[in-house]
Parts: C-alpha cells; structure tokens; sequence
C-alpha cells in the first residue's frame, strides 16, 4: 500500500508539473487557424483564378463592334466575381493579406462596372473606344494592377497583364470645323450648308440608301459648308458629342444620333441647289429631326 501511495504521488506530481508547463512559461503548439501558405503557393493559386479574366479582357481587347465588346464584358464581369470567391476562400500568407485584400476590392470592383456598362446595351454605347474607356477610367482595373504590385512586394509573382485598352484622353480630341470627314459625293454643283447651334461639336453626312456619302465636321457655334455635292436625293443624319474618335468616325462621349426628316434633292440645273440644316439647340429649335441609336445611324 505505501508503494502505491508514492506512486499515486509521483503520478500526482508528473500532473501538477504538467499543468504548471502549460502555462506562459512554456512554448504553445500551433493554433488550427495558423496560416501554411507560401508565397509561391499562393502566386499559382492567384494565377489560376486570374487566367480567364485574363482571356476575357483580350475579348474586350479585340472586340470589333458594341456587340462584341458587350458580350466580352459581360464575360470579363463573371471571371471577376468568379475569382474573387476563390481568392477569398484561399489560404494567403500574412505578408500577402494587404494585397489579396486591395484585389478581392478591385475584383469586386471589375463585376460592377462591367455590369454599368453592359446596361447601357450595345446598342446605345458611344463605340468600341467608348466602352473600353469607361473600363479603364474605374476603379477596378486600376486597383488590380496596384494590388498585384503589391502582392509582388510580399512575395507573390503574378502572370497577369492587362492588354492594351483604350484610355480617355486628356483632352477632348476635334477636328477643324469644316474638315471633309467623308469625301465620296463631290462633283456637282449642290452646296451643304451647316449651322451648329447645339451645346457639341457635331458631324452632318447626306447619305444614300443607309450610307454616308459626304461628311463634315461642324464646331460648335460655327457654320460649316460643303460645295460640288453630286446631283441626287440624299437622307441628312447629324451625330454630336465630344471626343472625336477618327478611326471609329465618332464622339466617344455623350455620343447622339438624328436624321433630319426632311430628303435633300440636289439638282445641278442654273446654280446648283443649297441646302441649309441647322443643329437642334438646348430648347429644341433647329431643324426637324428623329432621334437615332448608333447601331440605326450610318458611320460618318
């Protein structure tokens, strides 16, 4: 029995010494939310969420008309969203948390603006240009090139780059007022005379079925004429806005179309025929028009 009871004792105190280990003075074990991750590890788990937004932005990239742009928009939003979930459910080393933090921000960011600019339809979006340019002025492509930036501080290489879009520029782009924009019905003895009185610059084409003939460029506030338009009867469609794009051969900001509703028929007999279309101003005088979206407008 007095054996026993030193064992008991010495069992009793292997305890007390045990508890007493368990405290500050000893080393604690690792806790279960106690990061494993790497840097490396986390950069090809970062890579595989971020490779088809990759390959939905050169869709944007390449897009050759507003549908095009649309649907490469929408998918670039999905990819976003897409790759935020696994980002956010991905294990990041703490170096790596500010970053993944800014990215799960501008992810969230991408999914938002791509959905603004898809609700405008493509058939009410200023161009191509236009599109890409609301992209690039937001937050979220922006804010992705800087959180990978600073995910690459911590560790963290990315593949990911974001093809050239295009960029709003500084300054409005124009022409000189009276710059010929098409110069395809000259040859005649009819004169295109134009008065801009609205608040843009704008472009006044005389088409023939659908399609622009002969263009020009109206400042605003100026007169703008244009001689030796051939004999014919021609539809007149005005676009205004700002930014001229002069590959696109539109206003890539607050961007509207119209086809004045009188026919122009131009005669060479005696002098010729001059027609005259004035812009519609603020309070709606000017000549009579309809009011078009850019997919039913002719290019200028």
């Amino acid at each position: 029995m007095k054996v026993m009871g030193r064992a008991g004792l010495a069992l009793g105190g292997v305890l007390a010494l045990a508890a007493c280990s368990s405290g500050g003075g000893g080393t604690a074990a690792p806790t279960a939310s106690a990061s494993t991750s790497t840097p490396a590890a986390f950069g090809t788990s970062l890579n595989q969420a971020l490779e088809p937004l990759g390959t939905g932005l050169g869709k944007v990239s390449a897009a050759k008309d507003t549908v095009e742009l649309n649907a490469a928009l929408g998918n670039v939003g999905s990819n976003a969203a897409r790759a935020a979930r696994t980002l956010k459910a991905t294990t990041a080393p703490a170096e790596a948390e500010p970053g993944r933090t800014d990215l799960l921000a501008a992810l969230d960011a991408l999914n938002e603006e791509t959905s603004a600019i898809t609700a405008v339809g493509s058939k009410n979006l200023c161009g191509v240009a236009a599109g890409q340019m609301k992209l690039t002025g937001g937050k979220g492509l922006p804010g992705l090139t800087a959180a990978l930036a600073k995910l690459d501080t911590a560790g963290v290489r990315s593949t990911f780059t974001v093809p050239k879009l295009a960029q709003k520029p500084a300054q409005p782009r124009t022409l000189e007022n009276g710059t010929l924009v098409r110069d395809g019905g000259k040859g005649g003895k009819g004169t295109l005379k134009v008065k801009n009185t609205g608040e843009t610059d704008a472009v006044v084409s005389l088409a023939v079925d659908g399609a622009s003939v002969v263009s020009v460029y109206a400042a605003k506030g100026q007169e703008a004429s244009v001689d030796g338009i051939k004999d014919g009867t021609y539809d007149a469609y005005v676009s205004t806005g700002t930014d001229w794009d002069p590959d696109a051969k539109l206003f890539t900001q607050g961007c509207k179309f119209s086809r004045f509703q009188d026919k122009q028929d131009y005669d060479s007999k005696g002098s010729g025929t001059v027609w005259t279309v004035t812009t519609k101003t603020t309070d709606g005088e000017g000549s009579k028009s309809d009011t078009l979206n850019v997919a039913s407008a002719p290019q200028p």
